[in-house]
This record gives C-alpha cells, sequence and structure tokens, in this order.
C-alpha cells in the first residue's frame, strides 16, 4: 500500500490509424511532456493503431503499428472491438513474444511499479478479473476506447480502481491522478487533449525503426501478391 500522496499521468494515444509517419514527431513530443511530469508517467495506446485502410496495416495483419510503437515505451497496448486484431487473438498472443510492451486486452494484463507504486493496466470488462490477480495493484486502470471521454473511480480496499473512457476527441491526451493513502483515496485532477506542434521535429531513432517495419511490411505484401 502506498504510505505518500502520489501524482500519476497517464498520457495515452489512440486512433492511429496506420499512420507510421508520424510516430518519430509524436515520440518526440511525448518525451517532452513525460519529462516534465513531478510523479508517476505512464503511457498507453487506448486502440485503433492500426486500420484497414492503411497499406502497412493490410500487409501486416494489423501487426506493423504495435511492433513500431513498441519501441517509444508504451507502458501497454488496448486492443478492442475496433481493432483488427481483436478478431486474431493468435496473432496478439505471438506478438505478446515479439514485443516488451504489454497487452491490457481481453485477458492479458499489464504490471508496473513506478516509485513504490504498483499499478495495473487492465481491460475494462475486465476489472475484477484483473483486481484478483493483481492482488498487491495500489492503482488498477480499466482501459477503454469509446466515444466519450469518461473516468469512473471506484474504491476497493486494498485497491483504487479507475475505468478509462478515452473518447474520440484527438490522438493525444492526458488523464492525471492524485493517489492518496487516506480518503478519498483516489482523485481524478484532470483529463485534457493534446495537440502536436507542428515544428515537432522527429526522433531520429524512431525514424529508424519506422523504416525498418515499412520495408518488412513491404516485402510481406510483395510475397502475399505472388501467391
Amino acid at each position: 500500500m502506498i504510505e505518500a500522496t502520489t501524482h500519476v499521468s497517464l498520457f495515452y494515444t489512440v486512433a492511429l490509424k496506420g499512420d507510421i509517419a508520424l510516430l518519430p514527431r509524436l515520440f518526440t513530443f511525448l518525451n517532452r511532456e513525460r519529462a516534465a511530469v513531478q510523479g508517476v508517467s505512464l503511457l498507453v495506446d487506448m486502440g485503433c493503431a492500426c486500420a484497414p485502410e492503411a497499406w502497412i496495416c493490410r500487409a501486416t495483419d494489423g501487426r506493423a503499428m504495435l511492433v513500431a510503437m513498441d519501441g517509444m515505451g508504451y507502458d501497454a497496448f488496448h486492443v478492442g472491438v475496433r481493432d483488427p486484431l481483436y478478431q486474431t487473438p493468435h496473432l496478439v498472443e505471438r506478438l505478446q513474444h515479439l514485443i516488451v510492451t504489454r497487452f491490457a486486452a481481453g485477458p492479458w494484463s499489464a504490471r508496473i511499479e513506478r516509485q513504490g507504486v504498483q499499478i495495473g493496466l487492465v481491460n475494462g470488462a475486465q476489472m475484477a478479473r484483473a483486481a484478483a490477480e493483481l492482488p498487491t495493484a495500489d492503482l488498477l486502470i480499466g482501459l477503454r476506447y469509446t466515444d466519450q471521454a469518461t473516468a469512473e473511480v471506484a474504491w476497493r480496499a486494498p485497491q483504487r480502481w479507475l475505468l478509462f473512457d478515452c473518447g474520440d476527441g484527438s490522438i493525444i491526451g492526458r488523464l492525471d491522478l492524485k493517489l492518496s493513502p487516506i480518503a478519498p483515496y483516489l482523485e481524478v485532477i484532470s483529463q485534457r487533449a493534446l495537440t502536436l506542434p507542428e515544428n515537432t521535429p522527429p526522433d531520429p531513432t524512431i525514424s529508424g525503426v519506422v523504416d525498418f517495419v515499412q520495408s518488412e511490411a513491404r516485402h510481406a505484401e510483395q510475397r502475399r501478391d505472388r501467391l
């Protein structure tokens, strides 16, 4: 259990829809934002990182974006009913063995410890099950991608529960929370959309990752066309 009041900032992306060229600039921006946090910083993708209309998603069955994003320091990827991968859980299972970022979707959950705080990132529909599997978690965050941004707080001793819907307002957002060892235990301080400035420079390392993933996707597409 936490012994002192702790600030938690949850940064999130949503509905990137296969825009892999955006990732190097997005990484630079998120790094700057997270460096300014006083407290615990988390980063999750809420869903729809890929979309059927994006060629790189079609060529890789929806996996390319998550492979590229794996190098950006995400704590968890959420996969919901709007995601192509939702219909192919066997591919999600295979990805779990190939990338570092954990999934907070279906039966999967991410377990994180930051500054002595135990945090679980889980599917919003599986919070009760995840609570039983993560009994030492100070904070349990259930993720959902819905049309309206909401954050519902519930306290379940010894855990603090938060059910978070990111909404459709922006591809980048931030949710700030306060954890306390005494009532009210968990408070939502703010939730807001963030804007990526046009002049944000691309990160060279992520640019290299993107180039590699795109090259592999083109090879996969060519092999598929020859079949």
